[in-house]
C-alpha cells in the first residue's frame, strides 16, 4: 500500500486478530505490520500502547485506528475518521445481536456500538507528549504518568464477523461523500442516520438502567430510520420508513409475507405488510408513548407477542432499512440440479447471503 500510516486513536474495549481495511483508513490490531513500524519510529507510542489495562490490571491489546498520511492527514477533519467508525459499528452490532438472538447459549457476541469508543487521550503533534481535547475539557501529560482503561461497565470483545456485503457498499458511500467532487442529499442523509444509529446502538445505561433509558434509545433508533428514509423534500415518517423495508429483496418467503397489520397513525384497518414493518410499526408506537409522557410499562418495549424486546431487535431491523436504502442484492446462478452449484459464484452468492439470512433468521425467530 502507498504512504506511511499513522495512528489517530486508540480502542482500548476491543481486540482484534485482522485489520478492517478502508483502503486509507483501518481498524488495525496493535501487532498489525503498519502499527509495528509506528512503534518502532515513535518509542512514546509504543510505551503508550502497552499501558492499557482493564479495570483490575489485565494488560489489554487494543485495536487502533490508523490513517495513510498522504489521504488523511492525522490532524484531519475528525468527521471521515467519526464516520469510518460509524460504519463498522453498524456492520458489526446488528449482526451480534441477530447471532445472540438464534443462539442465545453462543456465547457473548459484540451487541453495543460503545464497543467502538475513541480514547480520548493521543500523541500530540510532536509524537511525545499525551493530548486529549473534549467538550467537558483540554489537557496535556506526560506518557510515563500514563494508564489507560477500558470502559468497566463493557466486557473486552474480539472484532470479528463484519458484515462484509453492507460494508463494502457504505464503505464506497463514504469515500464518494467525503473524499468525492461533489455531495449528495441521499450521501448526507446516509452518513448523518449512521451517526444517530451508532448512539442508538450503545448501552442505555450503566447498572442504573431504568425504563425511560430504553424508551429514550428507542427514540433514537426512530430517528436515524427516519433520516435515512427523508425525502429532503417534505416529511419523514412511517410512510417513508415502511417503503425502505418492503423493498428489501429478502431471502425467505415467511419474512416477506404481506400478513402483518403495520401501526399506522389513523384508525384501522392498517395495511397488511411484511415482518419487518409490522416490529419497526411496534418501535415507532412505543417511541412516541416515551416521548410524548404516555402511560409506559415493560410491555411497551417487550410485547408479550414477543420473544424478544423491541429494544434489542432494532439494529436488525436498520440493518434491513440500510439494505433497502442501497439496494443490496446479489444476482447469482443455481446449477442444473437446481441447488446451489459448487463453482466459485454460488460460494460467493452464500457468503453473502450469511449476514441478510441471520437478520432475517432472528426476526423470525423472535415470533412465538
Amino acid at each position: 500500500m502507498a504512504g506511511d500510516w499513522s495512528p489517530a486513536a486508540i480502542l482500548p474495549n476491543l481486540t482484534s486478530r485482522a485489520a478492517i481495511e478502508g483502503e486509507i483508513i483501518a481498524l488495525a490490531p496493535c501487532d498489525d505490520p503498519r502499527v509495528l513500524a509506528f512503534r518502532a519510529a515513535h518509542p512514546r507510542f509504543d510505551l503508550l500502547i502497552s499501558r492499557f489495562t482493564d479495570a483490575f490490571g489485565v494488560p489489554l491489546r487494543p485495536v487502533v485506528l490508523i490513517l495513510r498520511d498522504d489521504a488523511i492527514p492525522r490532524q484531519a477533519d475528525v468527521r471521515p475518521i467519526a464516520s469510518f467508525r460509524d460504519v463498522v459499528a453498524l456492520c458489526t452490532v446488528p449482526y451480534g445481536r441477530s447471532l445472540a438472538s438464534i443462539y442465545p447459549d453462543g456465547g457473548r457476541r459484540l451487541s453495543y456500538a460503545d464497543s467502538f469508543w475513541l480514547y480520548p487521550w493521543m500523541l500530540g503533534r510532536d509524537n511525545e507528549g499525551l493530548i486529549a481535547s473534549t467538550f467537558a475539557f483540554s489537557g496535556s501529560h506526560l506518557v510515563e504518568r500514563f494508564h489507560g482503561q477500558s470502559s468497566p461497565e463493557l466486557p473486552k470483545e474480539r472484532l470479528t464477523d463484519v458484515d462484509k456485503p453492507l460494508f463494502n457498499a457504505l464503505l464506497a458511500r463514504w469515500r464518494r461523500h467525503y473524499f468525492g467532487k461533489r455531495k449528495s442529499w441521499p450521501d448526507r442523509a446516509l452518513f448523518r442516520s449512521l451517526n444517530m444509529a451508532a448512539c442508538a446502538a450503545r448501552l442505555p445505561a450503566g447498572f442504573d438502567v431504568t425504563l425511560y433509558d430504553l424508551g429514550r434509545m428507542a427514540a433514537l433508533w426512530v430517528s436515524a430510520f427516519e433520516i435515512l428514509a427523508h425525502p429532503r423534500r417534505g416529511k419523514s415518517g412511517l410512510s417513508a420508513v415502511y417503503p425502505l423495508l418492503e423493498g428489501v429483496p429478502y431471502l425467505g418467503p415467511k419474512i416477506a409475507q404481506r400478513r402483518y397489520s403495520a401501526y399506522m397513525n389513523g384508525k384501522k384497518p392498517w395495511q397488511r405488510r411484511p415482518l419487518p414493518c409490522w416490529l419497526y410499526g411496534k418501535l415507532y408506537k412505543a417511541r412516541c408513548d416515551f416521548l410524548h409522557g404516555n402511560p409506559v410499562s415493560h410491555g411497551t418495549l417487550n410485547p408479550h407477542d414477543l420473544k424478544d424486546s423491541i429494544f434489542w431487535l432494532a439494529p436488525a431491523l436498520y440493518r434491513l432499512a440500510l439494505t433497502g436504502f442501497l439496494r443490496l442484492s446479489f444476482e447469482h446462478t443455481t446449477s442444473r440440479g437446481g441447488g446451489p452449484g459448487k463453482d466459485a459464484e454460488s460460494v460467493s452468492y452464500w457468503r453473502w447471503a450469511q449476514f441478510q439470512r441471520t437478520i432475517e433468521d432472528a426476526l423470525l425467530k423472535t415470533r412465538p
